[in-house]
């Protein structure tokens, strides 16, 4: 782990340091709350603001989930117990003002610092490699001259919630609050008879003194409230919590039914110069028992705290350290060396979704083999016999969406040219409605679905949707998806050259022509004239000159390119029409907007014009059309586009958009209203899609069945550029010189010194580092 800053971007808001590993917030006062994500492969995660507050949550190996704390309290409260001045580190929710503030998001930790009234205070969270908990470590200094007595109040809610019960066995119901001495804390007790797990008990603990608490939160913050639970008590209200403000202590109350949480007072008295640390432990455990033991560990060796901090920062670099890039744009560089990849990880920790999570585990394949190959092989587990699968299994969702089928045949190919283990295809694994099959015989499954769902024009049926959740041809049931085709058709090119590659050539003879036939049933039935269609139906096609409302659709060009389904001819068309979509800040997913509601169209009709799927800069789908850039060897036009919907980007600052300037957000909105801002960050996949736009699209370092290929799409602006991958047992320091500035150039590859005349670089297996240098000339 890096130790030394070095400040490299500084804005009015935020700057880079670390390396670009972490972020450091300067004003808590950001458009939005800027979080950030911790969390171990035991599942607890928790979600930190640049306040502090977030939500702590764990989910089970069958994705049942445990919310810890209810309304993301989580909070730090100080009091100078003479004067009655409180305040919080973070600034909020008291909102007395502080000095010196800064919140630091780094890949392993978040700490938040400021001053006030001569005191100066950090509160420092991490989730340890192993347990279901986080830690707290609150560090105050007194920088004056004067001694000084502080109240510190460690406050959170209790909520255990997040899995389906019969009505009437509401969780709250099933829960108290009690001071344990043996624990030095707060421990929140279910006894829910229909819990999924045996992980709803909740704790905060303290590993100092305990000098006064709460259990129940009216206590503590006050029974006057105008929002109020079912039996009319009122909600705890964090902004001005009475024991704070009125300068009284905690009551040491204890509590059942409503108003749960934890509140831990500790003295603290600072003479002219002194710190004091204090460490606070927030979590979930089966028993009052199991907390404790996890508190005494610490409590008996307060060194274990920081030894925990180093050995997660340790893994949460190393886990990813295989992948690394260095490029002329240091924003970039910031970006894709560790918190795209951080993004990327995430998503696979909150999302549970056969479509959602093969998309990143391809991209996880870059960085994670093994966490990818574990990936894919679950998303499997939810695919029925009959070859298409669950939307998601958390929660459950079985509604007839059309493409997963060519997310699993996509993703198992990919899966194999990583490894190189054929063997994998033999591997037995489960069906969603029962028995078992290999992984070949899932992927053969998925064919035969998308073959039995073309429609009258012999393209692939949409159902309730594709791709595009908000797409809803529900008056239509034989409307075909244009853009589904299209991947079809790529997945059947992927698993032709699978199984040439594994031998089966009547198999893949048979692939080749259900390919011939999708492609020229599209060329046939959906071009426009100057692009594709997006959808057809009996009702009306979707996407095309003639529609109402939106006349074109991003991913059916884009998806044209990448399959190999747009000819010589209409290729420059198709192009044409699609960097005429191009915004200020990205390609919207759709153009014009719908302006009114149209059942034909379903739910994204019904959005104002410009959000969301509506006409809005959709990022996501803007990383299909990167690698659509690469295909074509347009590499300027490639890294425009990246750089076009990275965070805080040069047209749409994060100071407009509202989102995180370290992790990439969904979309963009184009109405008026919200012009630039962004809906949702951290669990999207314009993450992996940005990762692999960069990686294997520009840089173009791509797996192969043979071996790792490198084909670059290196834009003319840049000179030089370097990476470094692992690959099947090696690794490879890729450098990629371009001393004329040439766009999408030839490349002439040297391997440890060696003219390499293929562009795959051999396969060595033998744990070394060897040296790649791709020297690019005009073609």
């Amino acid at each position: 782990m890096k130790t030394s800053v070095e400040m490299l971007e500084n804005t009015d808001l935020y700057q880079f340091t670390d390396e670009g590993n972490s972020c450091q917030i300067l004003d808590p006062a950001t458009p939005r709350h800027w979080y950030n994500y911790l969390w171990n492969e035991d599942r607890y995660c928790a979600q930190i603001s640049q306040t502090g507050h977030g939500r702590s949550y764990f989910l089970s190996e069958k994705a049942d989930m445990c919310m810890i704390n209810q309304n993301d309290a989580r909070y730090i409260y100080l009091r100078d117990d003479e004067s009655g001045s409180c305040w919080n580190i973070g600034k909020g929710p008291l909102n007395a003002e502080v000095e010196n503030y800064s919140c630091t998001h780094n890949i392993s930790y978040s700490e938040i610092r400021s001053e006030k009234d001569g005191i100066e205070g950090s509160w420092r969270i991490f989730v340890p490699q192993k347990g279901l908990y986080e830690m707290w470590t609150v560090t105050l200094c007194n920088k004056g001259e004067q001694e000084r007595n502080l109240s510190m109040f460690s406050a959170v809610s209790f909520s255990l919630e997040g899995f389906s019960y019969p009505r009437y066995y509401e969780m709250y119901r099933c829960m108290n609050t009690g001071f344990q001495s043996e624990l030095n804390g707060i421990y929140c007790d279910s006894a829910h008879p229909f819990a999924p797990h045996e992980y709803y008990h909740g704790f905060l603990a303290s590993t100092e003194p305990v000098y006064a608490y709460d259990g129940d939160l009216t206590k503590f913050c006050g029974s006057l409230s105008t929002l109020t639970m079912p039996d009319a008590s009122a909600c705890a209200l964090f902004q001005r919590p009475d024991v704070v403000v009125q300068g009284r202590d905690c009551t040491n109350s204890e509590a059942a039914l409503f108003i749960l949480g934890g509140v831990l007072q500790h003295k603290i008295q600072l003479q002219p110069g002194e710190k004091k640390e204090i460490h606070v432990l927030f979590g979930i455990s089966q028993s009052c028992e199991k907390a404790i033991e996890v508190v005494e560990q610490y409590g008996s060796n307060p060194e274990k705290v920081q030894q925990e901090f180093e050995k997660a920062a340790a893994y949460n670099y190393e886990k990813s350290s295989s992948l690394s890039i260095k490029t002329p744009d240091e924003k970039i560089n910031h970006i894709m060396n560790n918190w795209v990849k951080k993004q990327a990880d995430f998503c696979i920790v909150g999302k549970k979704g056969v479509r959602d999570n093969l998309q990143i585990a391809v991209g996880l394949l870059n960085y994670r083999q093994e966490k990818a190959e574990e990936e894919i092989i679950e998303c499997l587990r939810h695919q029925f016999r009959d070859g298409h699968a669950v939307l998601t299994w958390y929660p459950y969702d079985d509604t007839r969406y059309s493409d997963q089928p060519f997310w699993i045949i996509w993703a198992v190919c990919e899966l194999i040219k990583e490894t190189g283990n054929l063997a994998l295809l033999e591997k037995k694994t489960a069906w969603q409605d029962g028995g078992e099959a290999t992984v070949l015989e899932h992927v053969k499954a998925a064919v035969d679905r998308l073959i039995a769902d073309k429609g009258e024009n012999g393209l692939v049926k949409i159902f309730f949707a594709d791709w595009n959740d908000a797409l809803n041809v529900t008056d239509d049931e034989e409307a075909e998806s244009v853009m589904l085709s299209h991947q079809f058709c790529l997945a059947l090119r992927e698993l032709k050259n699978l199984m040439e590659y594994a031998g089966d050539h009547t198999y893949a003879q048979f692939l080749e022509e259900e390919y011939k036939k999708m492609k020229c049933s599209i060329n046939q039935a959906a071009w426009n004239g100057n692009w594709y269609a997006r959808a057809l139906s009996r009702k009306g096609d979707i996407g095309t000159k003639d529609s109402k409302g939106s006349k074109i659709y991003l991913n059916a060009q884009t998806w044209a390119v990448l399959a190999d389904v747009a000819d010589d001819e209409k290729l420059p068309e198709l192009l044409r029409s699609v960097d005429e979509m191009e915004r200020d800040f990205g390609f919207p997913l759709n153009d014009p907007p719908y302006q009114i509601y149209d059942a034909h169209v379903g739910r994204m009709s019904g959005m104002l014009p410009g959000l969301f799927e509506n006409g809005g800069v959709y990022c996501h789908a803007t990383g299909f059309k990167i690698l659509m850039d690469c295909k074509v060897g347009r590499a300027s036009k490639a890294l425009q586009t990246l750089k076009k919907i990275m965070p805080d980007s040069e047209k749409n600052p994060s100071s407009r958009s509202g989102a995180e300037p370290y992790v990439f957000t969904n979309c963009y909105s184009t109405h008026p209203g919200y012009y630039g801002k962004s809906y949702q960050s951290w669990t999207t996949g314009t993450s992996v899609w940005c990762l692999m736009g960069i990686y294997e699209g520009i840089m173009g370092v791509k797996r192969d069945y043979e071996g790792l290929k490198i084909v670059p799409c290196f834009p003319a602006e840049w000179e030089n550029a370097e990476m470094t991958r692992h690959f099947r047992g090696a690794d490879y320091h890729i450098v990629i010189q371009n001393p004329q500035h040439v766009e999408n150039g030839k490349g002439s590859l040297f391997v440890d010194g060696k003219p390499c005349l293929e562009s795959v670089l051999p396969d060595f297996r033998d744990g070394k580092m060897h040296e790649v240098e791709v020297k690019i000339s005009q073609q």
